[in-house]
């Protein structure tokens, strides 16, 4: 089952709109502090946590107020109580309150984070290296940047993520290198033991650093692009 995780600002402390309005404003500032400072997962991550809460707290609130069909969505609410169980007490009456400027706040964040996304992914150039084995399997990424740095990561076969999931989808760091004089000779190498590795290359229009968001948005776009090219 899938468990949603309450924000610390809805069960904790004192059972006050007031302050649980300023805790939640608090959250959000913070989120959107990892943002401008580059760490976009944990911002990304973050948000959609919230979003997420607030959502299913919404929907049983119109469930219980409008007695809506259970039809109308996927929530399992037979058991809504054991997703929501943490050990710590609910305000429900305060949330009801500030659930709507919650959404809002966290929406806006969002937004932000998609803007910065597309942002990053105008940036990005993917393409495959080498002989394109028949199945998916494990493989590298060489990331190349205007300044001739090239930094290289390996990935494990996506079909293997739980549920393919792309936010699964890790790519680990391997090695830099400066120029291409010998990265032909490493691919033709990683071929030669294993003609079945996949071996991308992606190009980046602007020298970034990749650990500040772009490794992210670089991640997702191969997950996708490897499924596109092996039909997973």
């Amino acid at each position: 089952m899938y468990a949603i995780k309450i924000p610390d600002w809805v069960a904790k402390g004192p059972e006050d709109l007031e302050y649980r309005t300023y805790k939640m404003l608090s959250n959000a500032s913070k989120i959107r502090k990892d943002l401008y400072n580059g760490l976009l997962w944990d911002a990304l991550t973050s948000c959609d946590e919230v979003l997420d809460f607030l959502y299913h707290h919404d929907a049983e609130r119109i469930l219980e107020s409008e007695s809506i069909s259970k039809k109308l969505t996927k929530v399992d609410w037979d058991n809504l109580e054991v997703l929501y169980t943490t050990g710590n007490e609910i305000d429900h009456d305060i949330l009801d309150q500030l659930v709507d400027k919650a959404i809002d706040e966290f929406e806006s964040i969002h937004a932000e984070i998609r803007e910065y996304w597309r942002v990053l992914d105008r940036e990005i150039e993917i393409a495959q290296a080498g002989t394109k084995p028949y199945l998916v399997n494990d493989g590298f990424v060489f990331i190349q940047m205007p300044n001739n740095r090239i930094s290289i990561y390996s990935f494990s076969n996506p079909k293997g993520v739980l549920g393919m999931d792309w936010k699964k989808f890790k790519l680990n760091k391997v090695a830099d290198r400066t120029g291409n004089e010998k990265i032909i000779e490493f691919i033709t190498e990683i071929k030669e033991k294993d003609e079945n590795t996949i071996v991308y290359r992606v190009n980046i229009k602007n020298t970034v650093n990749l650990d500040a968001g772009m490794i992210n948005v670089i991640s997702s776009n191969l997950f996708t692009q490897i499924r596109k090219d092996y039909g997973i």
